[in-house]
């Protein structure tokens, strides 16, 4: 059994992440929306209608890449935010708070996206951060330059994306190698905002090439790294929503035995396709609209046990291709709502 501490936890960071969302309600339509509640989007990052959308469905995180070679286009090259300074204005108009995930690097500082920035470009990756949380976090610049939205900083930063599956971290995952960038990365959240919490980077429990969750996230606690973040997170891609949420238990098991009993976890990625090359994971429009909905009610009961704090849908919209990563979406590639997209609505309190 969870302790009440934990739950306390996970309540408050729900709490902070909507606090005063309701207050715009009458001025602009944000609405008051719980960040349990979340999806993922990919380039392009969604318009001002397509956000009012899903904030009006009950939306309440958005999972963001924040990549640093769209902020600077070279080394000595001044920070332009221009890329992401519209999603964050009006997802804050539609009570949606951004969940920013910094993964990537840019050609300029290694030889592949997937190439962490650890050696020489360590230092300027730091730097970027800082500069991010400055800007977007609690009492950032932009806030400050924008004195007519209602301020949802971004409370909470990912560091990288499944560091453990060896297709986003090259040439190998390695546990001690992500530490090494983890406390770059905490360090920098922590000096700009000190009330910013660090999420890892979305763990992977099966990868087929790489390293188990388990391997993984017991490298980096017996490695010291549990200071070096505030929340866990995890991919629990599976079968079913049950069979999803027993990788959640493996992820909590394995923490409670480092001690890490009050720390919550975050699923940043989970779905389920409506179509597409068939898979263990594509399960049509209607299952995908009951998987939908059965994985965010066993997550809501999660809370006290388990200590899951969001979850985040993959995806808001379908992309081209014929594999089922481009089919998870809550929408077709032309906007069109799927049923998965009406349960969302339903279970978050929305209107759809």
């Amino acid at each position: 059994m969870r302790r009440a501490a934990l739950v306390g936890l996970v309540v408050a960071i729900a709490a902070g992440a909507s606090a005063g969302c309701g207050d715009a309600g009458d001025d602009d339509g944000a609405r008051d929306n719980d960040p349990f509640y979340g999806v993922i989007s990919g380039e392009p990052l969604p318009g001002a209608e397509q956000l009012a959308r899903l904030g009006r469905g009950g939306v309440g995180s958005l999972r963001v890449n924040l990549a640093w070679g769209y902020v600077q286009a070279g080394p000595d090259a001044a920070y332009d935010w221009s890329h992401y300074d519209a999603v964050i204005a009006n997802a804050a108009r539609s009570g949606i708070r951004v969940l920013a995930t910094v993964y990537s690097s840019p050609a300029w500082a290694e030889p592949s996206p997937e190439t962490p920035p650890l050696g020489h470009s360590l230092h300027p990756f730091e730097a970027f951060v800082t500069a991010a949380v400055k800007r977007y976090g609690a009492g950032g610049t932009f806030w400050s330059q924008h004195p007519d939205l209602l301020a949802l900083p971004i409370t909470d930063w990912q560091l990288w994306n499944e560091p453990n599956f060896a297709l986003f971290w090259k040439p190998a995952p390695d546990a001690r190698q992500y530490l090494t960038l983890l406390r770059a990365f905490h360090a920098a959240v922590k000096r700009a905002d000190a009330s910013g919490r660090v999420l890892l980077g979305g763990l992977f429990p099966t990868p087929t090439d790489g390293v188990s969750l388990e391997d993984f996230l017991t490298e980096l606690y017996r490695a010291g790294g549990r200071r070096d973040f505030d929340s866990m997170a995890i991919h629990p891609y599976a079968g079913t929503p049950e069979a999803m949420l027993d990788r959640v238990s493996e992820a909590r098991d394995v923490m409670d035995r480092f001690g890490d009993e009050e720390k919550p976890i975050w699923i940043t990625e989970v779905g389920w396709a409506s179509a597409g090359a068939p898979s263990g994971l594509t399960v049509g429009p209607s299952r995908q609209a009951v998987y939908l909905r059965r994985t965010f009610e066993l997550a809501a009961d999660g809370r006290d046990r388990l200590g899951i704090a969001g979850v985040i849908w993959y995806s808001a919209s379908d992309t081209p291709g014929p594999l089922w990563p481009a089919h998870c979406g809550l929408f077709t590639m032309d906007g069109t709502p799927k049923p998965a997209w009406d349960a969302f609505a339903a279970i978050a309190g929305g209107s759809a």
